[in-house]
Parts: structure tokens; sequence; C-alpha cells
């Protein structure tokens, strides 16, 4: 290829850069494991799904009691087929549900019966997922904490027995998953699933369960995908941040919602909010209701789109050796520039020009919503200056459709503006996970630039800032707004920084688009939760 000026090959080296930045934090695979009723014991079930989405998965599950032996055959037909079994080892019988207690477990009475499995899998001798006792924070399994004196040390004795009857035969081969129900019932401090969190030396990976039922119980409503193990994913990071995390068993209904849509938003949010899910199992089977990807053409047609999505590129070999990336999370820093004089509010950068901005372009910063259209639809350079009397902030955004902010008060986050957090207190612990006194989050909404007019809000004190400022100006070329603001020191109470003052900063690109409300965000530093938790915060410092 010829370049016809060196202006060209800037272009294009500049483009090709972009792109590894907005893929490259994709570069973890997500692996994709299924069950299917039937399967492994006719692994022609799970030919099947890889013809009908056009993926092979990297793990099959299924489920066995605590009358069976271990089923070497079924396990050789998956490793065979290139996928990982991964069995849910129920302590019961199917037939006789009361017949195996957890404390009969801990005081050795199926010990010859476990050690059956350890000796039976360790001379088979391929890599195993074993799943024992899940759910245990729901009512109806007799291992449940409800059932157990609701005393969760009951139940990690026995998590932890099993496995010390593997280690004792030396087992090697048993990759050990840890999987509570998403959300504890009944909702009490007792049966909150980390309490039984068996220790990092006796799992694996942990896994969460979880459905949406959509309209199909009198209890149920439709759930999106995130509100379902978002939380649940990020808890389980902070508390255990070396453990792989996975989906253990997941589906959605067809009533009371769009299944094919839900399907379709799986791959953003794992790339958003969700990033912290290494792995996912559908649970592919018409029980309580359809829950299976062909419960309807689109729903098939959903994933198998999403099948091609190179997020679920990763493979049973690949599975078998997976650990938890390096924590790549850093606390990066901003600059607050010392304004040469008072800074006029009135939505140009004209006075800005010496301030070291915060570019906020790629991928990298997309940590909330479903689609990202790239930098012409959401991207910016976030700027900070100070001086004595005023904290000053700028904001150029690029967005397709700018000026979509109709919400007021404390309101103003769900709509086009920008928003950031600060501590004035710089010694405080970098590593609390709430807001202290001396933390804030301010709001600067852009309006609707016709009634709606733009605004600066606080939620902590539930106001607008006295004697703040702010001007918003729609700009077209790029298409988008420049946002610029002042708010007093004096509002942040007998905070005065100086020159080499640190504090703990974030700041986030607020975006709403065709529904008028916030669709996307771009955070500088933290994840969607930087608006409560400050251990996710940068470091603001001023010069």
């Amino acid at each position: 290829m010829e370049f016809k000026s060196q202006k060209s090959k800037i272009k294009i080296m500049v483009a090709v850069s972009l792109l590894l930045m907005a893929t490259s934090v994709w570069a973890k695979p997500v692996f994709v494991g299924v069950f299917r009723e039937g399967a492994p014991r006719n692994m022609n079930f799970i030919k099947q799904f890889e013809t009908q989405t056009g993926k092979k998965p990297a793990m099959v599950m299924w489920y066995q009691d605590w009358a069976q032996e271990f089923p070497r055959a079924d396990a050789q037909a998956v490793t065979d087929y290139g996928a990982v079994p991964h069995i849910v080892w129920e302590p019961w019988y199917w037939g006789d549900k009361e017949k195996i207690k957890l404390k009969d477990i801990t005081s050795g009475k199926w010990d010859n019966y476990i050690r059956s499995w350890a000796r039976a899998i360790k001379e088979w001798g391929q890599p195993i997922f074993l799943r024992p006792a899940h759910e245990f924070n729901i009512e109806g399994y007799p291992w449940g904490i409800v059932n157990n004196e609701k005393d969760p040390g009951v139940y990690v004795k026995a998590f932890r027995h099993i496995v010390d009857v593997f280690r004792n035969e030396k087992v090697g081969n048993v990759k050990w998953v840890w999987a509570p129900m998403n959300y504890s019932f009944p909702n009490e401090l007792w049966n909150e699933w980390e309490k039984a969190y068996p220790g990092n030396d006796y799992v694996d990976w942990v896994g969460f369960d979880g459905y949406n039922w959509g309209k199909t119980q009198s209890w149920s409503d439709w759930q999106a995908l995130k509100y379902m193990f978002r939380d649940q994913a990020r808890k389980a990071r902070q508390l255990w941040p070396k453990k792989p995390i996975m989906i253990a068993e997941f589906a959605a209904a067809e009533k009371g919602g769009d299944k094919a849509a839900w399907i379709k938003e799986i791959p953003a949010y794992l790339r958003t909010s969700m990033r912290d899910i290494d792995a996912i199992v559908w649970f592919d089977h018409k029980k309580e209701t359809d829950w299976r990807i062909n419960s309807t053409e689109r729903a098939l047609l959903a994933f198998k789109s999403i099948m091609k999505d190179p997020l679920f590129t990763g493979t049973g070999a690949e599975l078998t050796a997976f650990t938890v990336p390096p924590e790549r999370t850093v606390k990066k820093t901003a600059l607050a520039t010392r304004a040469a004089g008072p800074v006029k509010i009135d939505g140009k950068l004209d006075e800005w020009k010496k301030a070291v901005p915060l570019v906020l372009r790629d991928a990298a910063f997309f940590k909330e919503g479903v689609q990202w259209g790239g930098q012409a639809d959401l991207s910016g350079d976030v700027y900070l200056m100070w001086d004595d009397k005023n904290l000053y902030v700028a904001a150029a955004v690029t967005d397709r459709l700018p000026l979509v902010n109709k919400k007021e008060r404390q309101d103003v986050w769900n709509g086009d503006g920008l928003e950031f957090v600060i501590s004035t207190a710089p010694g405080a612990d970098e590593r609390r996970e709430s807001f202290e006194r001396g933390d804030y989050q301010v709001g600067l909404s852009t309006g609707d630039g016709r009634t709606n007019k733009p605004t600066v809000w606080n939620w902590q004190r539930r106001r607008s800032p006295a004697g703040s400022e702010i001007a918003v100006k729609k700009v077209d070329k790029p298409l988008g707004q420049v946002i610029e603001a002042k708010i007093p020191w004096e509002f942040f109470g007998s905070f005065a920084p100086q020159s080499g003052t640190r504090v703990g900063f974030d700041v986030a690109l607020d975006d709403a688009d065709q529904t008028g409300e916030r669709e996307k965000q771009f955070i500088w530093n933290g994840d969607y939760y930087f608006y409560k938790d400050p251990s996710v915060w940068g470091v603001l410092e001023f010069k």
C-alpha cells in the first residue's frame, strides 16, 4: 500500500492504535458451558448445541446425586469431545432427599462414598470441575443453611470435609466450585452467601446461579442480566481477587420480556459492568418454564449471533489452565492545574490550554451500558483547574445526540452530563468502601438546550452548591458538547488545597440517547459503583 502523504500514514497509525486500545481490554476470554438433559450420556445433545449455535462449548455440566458412582464413561465422553466435565454433586438421594445430613458428612459417615469418588477421579486422571452442595443459601435443599441451624459454619465444615477426603487421597485433577444462588432466601444476616465461603484453600472457582424468571411466577419479574450478577461478581472479586468467577447456571424465560434481546445483551454486560466473570453456563432445559436457547426461533438466532463474538473464544484446554490475570487496576493520577486568573464560565475552552486533560476515548472506559458505538457515540476529554476560591471542571464531549437531559436535581445523573467524586480529606483511607465525611459526588447536567437548563448538583447535601456556575455549549465538529463549571471550595467546608495536595477522585461521562435516559457511562478509574465506593477511585493532585 502506498501512502499519499505522511499525514495519511499518521492518521492510519492513530486509527490502528485506537483499535488496539479498544480491543485489548477484551483479551481475556469468557468460557461458555452448557447443561442439556440427556448429556453427557448421549453427547449428540451437545453436538446439536454446537450445530445450532456455531459454538463448541468449553464445559459440559450435569447433575449427580450421592446414590451414584463416579460416571467415568460420561466424563471421558466430554473430555474426548474437547470440553471439561462439570458435575453438580448433590449430597442427597433423588429418591430419598432426607437421607444425607451435613453433620453426617462432617462426622465421616459418608467418607467411604466420598473416597470412592476421589479414587475413581484420581485414577481417571483428567481435569474435572466438581460443584458440591450448590445453592446452599435458599430453601429447598437439605444442605441449605436454613435447614442446618441457620449456621453457615455447618455448611463450611461439610464442604471442607469433602475436599479434605480428596486431598487425603492426593487427588490433583479436581477444580472445586463453590456456588451460591445469586440472591439469598430468606434474606437474613445468617444467610448471606459470603459467610459460607469455605476458604481460599478449598475453593478454585466461585460460581453464582441465577435465573430470569420473567412473569412465570407470582413472585417474579423481568430482570436485566447485569442486575442478576454484577454486584455479586464485584463483591466476590473484592473478597477473593485471585479466584475465577463463573455464572454456574443461568437462563431466561420468555414470558414478561424480550428473551432474544436479553440474550443479545450478554456480551456487552460481560465487557462492561460484569468484567469480573470468566465463564458462563447456560441451563438449556425445559423445566419450570422453557429455559432453552431455542424456546423460540428469535431466541436461538440471538444466541447464535452472540456466539460469534470473539469474547467467547475460550476452549476446553484453555479453561483447564485458566487463572485470573494479575490485577491491572491502578490508581491513576489526574492533575488539577492552578488557574492563571479567574476563569470565565462561558462554555469555551480558551482558558484551558495549559490544563492536562483526562482522555476518555476508548473501550477501556466503557463500564456501564449495553452498546458503545465508538468515539463518535461517546468519548471526551476532562480538564481540572483550581485557585484559592474555586474548583473548575470542564469537558469536551463527543456525543452523536448531545444535550439530552430533561432531569432535575437528584436525577441529573440520568441523562447527558458529567459526574465527579472527590475527597476533601487528603489523609482518608484509600481502601474505604463507602462514603465518609468529606466525600462528595457532584453532577453537571447539560440540560436539554431549551427549557431544562444546565445544573450543578451535589447528592450528599442535596442541593446545588451556593456560588456554583455552569455553562454548556453544543458543538458541531465533532458533534457533542462542552461543559464548563466552577464550584466554590467554601461549599466543601474547610478544605483548602495547596500545590502538591493529593485526594481521592474519579469522573464519569453520562450519555443518554434514544430513550432520553442514561444508556452509557464512561468512567475514568473506577467501576459502575464509583459513586458509592471510594476504594476504586484514582487520585487528584493539585499543581
